[in-house]
């Protein structure tokens, strides 16, 4: 398994970047992009483009607040499309007997794993470089908080896969979902920045409860008071055991289809 997982991982990998001389850096742009849009929206709203970059939101410089939102839903929404498509991609790969549906999931799990890292410490570094300085606060629980954000998005994913595959007309109401979630995530706002009578609504998105809990894990004097670890680990352990359970009693009935 070790090796099929492991063969298919470097032809996602030469099939998503091998195209395309961009494909790599298309992984970094995409932050840095919304990144500007962002700033740039907040800088004409205040009426100086500059103010919008330096302006601090609870002790944070806007550009790093923004990063620490963007770059883990990116993970998240990219993790969750990649292992959708993953079955329909690798269908006849699985005539050959060593070669399971899981065997592509997992390997497009991983990619978007690895591009995740890459990004976000290159991105840091930039942003390091070009003057937004930081100090993370609490680097294991930061990475714990994101190995959770990551195995979140594996259960959603494989939930999608499965119901998907199944119904095929869900498929289009994926993307809308996902573009929802992005608005409701707190990718470029903070929950504390929200009415406490609208809070209870929004705070339904574990996305949300993610992002947020890494950013008072990242920076220093960022606090969040309505964000919960314990609900995000019991939701990480629902939406694995769902999209397992999806996976062991529909597969075969996905996979008998043409």
């Amino acid at each position: 398994m070790k090796n099929v997982i492991y063969a298919l991982f470097l032809r996602e990998l030469k099939t998503r970047f091998g195209k395309y001389r961009l494909g790599y850096l298309w992984a970094i742009l995409e932050p840095f992009i919304f990144i500007s849009l962002f700033v740039g929206i907040r800088g004409i709203l205040t009426g100086s483009l500059r103010s919008g970059a330096d302006k601090f939101i609870y002790h944070v410089d806007y550009p790093l607040f923004l990063a620490a939102g963007l770059i883990p839903f990116f993970m998240f929404r990219h993790t969750v499309v990649q292992i959708m498509h993953s079955i329909e991609a690798n269908r006849g790969l699985f005539t050959y007997q060593p070669v399971k549906p899981i065997d592509a999931i997992i390997a497009r799990w991983i990619l978007e794993g690895v591009i995740f890292v890459f990004v976000w410490i290159l991105v840091f570094f930039i942003l390091h470089f070009i003057g937004f300085k930081t100090e993370i606060k609490d680097p294991l629980c930061l990475i714990g908080i994101y190995i959770l954000f990551y195995l979140f998005s594996l259960g959603v994913g494989m939930i999608f896969c499965i119901i998907v595959n199944i119904y095929d007309e869900v498929r289009h109401i994926i993307s809308p979902f996902l573009l929802f979630l992005f608005f409701t995530s707190g990718t470029f706002f903070s929950i504390n920045m929200i009415p406490s009578k609208f809070q209870i609504y929004l705070l339904w998105n574990p996305c949300l409860h993610f992002i947020e809990l890494s950013r008072e894990r990242f920076f220093p004097l960022y606090k969040t008071e309505v964000c919960s670890l314990k609900f995000i680990i019991i939701c990480t352990i629902c939406v694995l055991f769902l999209g397992l359970v999806l996976y062991k009693y529909r597969i075969k009935e996905i996979l008998a289809t043409e």
